[in-house]
């Protein structure tokens, strides 16, 4: 028999969407400058590249520790929202999340990522006010860094990922509750009540496509949207 594939089953594309650009957001630059011939290219975790319109570009790691340390930190929590959002993708995809479980880890990497680039935007403000030496060339202090750079797709995917993680928890919820106000129209009308355990702690069986169903009191499958009938 056909069955209808639930918007809530492809749920799992929104943590792994938002996990890609996390991701991404590692491997481009956070700011760049670019003004007659000469572009300078900031990354989270300390590598610059300059280069001069006619002659190579030149990749270098800044040594000041005023800005190594806001690297490390940013990097570190960044690497680590994106893991969790991994994570989340994979226990999505395989059905072994609630909706509790999943709004929690999605708000935790929006709130790292969001919480993560606020912290750097400030601490590379700071440090590039109390000056920077780059290859024997020295930029005085009390200069903003934001007035000089503009920010890079490093800082807008994290923010666009942000905004997916908090997009997932609401599509999570509305189709969970979805899902259990509304029970499918069955041909089969003598099989609509099956009895299933009511042991706590124990995993139920839909047995009309055998998919597990986690939650203890369920009233129907998950699946397949078989009604259950408590004994």
């Amino acid at each position: 028999m056909y069955k209808k594939k639930e918007t809530r089953d492809n749920v799992w594309l929104i943590p792994l969407i938002a996990g890609i650009f996390v991701v991404l957001a590692i491997l481009t630059p956070t700011a760049y400058f670019s003004y007659m011939g000469v572009t300078w290219n900031w990354w989270m975790w300390n590598l610059t590249t300059l280069g001069v319109a006619g002659y190579d570009s030149v990749s270098l790691f800044i040594s000041d520790v005023d800005f190594i340390i806001p690297s490390i930190i940013t990097t570190g929590v960044v690497l680590l929202s994106a893991v969790n959002l991994l994570i989340l993708f994979s226990s999505t995809r395989k059905r072994n999340l609630d909706t509790k479980n999943f709004g929690l880890r999605s708000i935790i990497s929006a709130v790292l990522s969001i919480g993560i680039m606020i912290y750097y935007i400030i601490a590379m403000d700071i440090a590039f006010y109390d000056g920077l030496t780059v290859e024997d060339t020295t930029f005085t202090a009390g200069y903003h860094f934001w007035d000089a750079f503009n920010p890079g797709f490093g800082i807008i995917l994290l923010f666009l990922s942000a905004v997916l993680s908090f997009v997932g928890v609401g599509v999570f919820q509305y189709y969970s509750k979805r899902k259990e106000d509304i029970v499918p129209l069955r041909m089969d009308t003598g099989k609509d009540y099956i009895p299933v355990s009511k042991t706590m702690g124990s995993l139920n069986f839909c047995p009309e496509c055998g998919f597990k169903n986690l939650l203890i009191d369920a009233k129907f499958c998950t699946n397949c949207g078989f009604k259950f009938f408590k004994i």
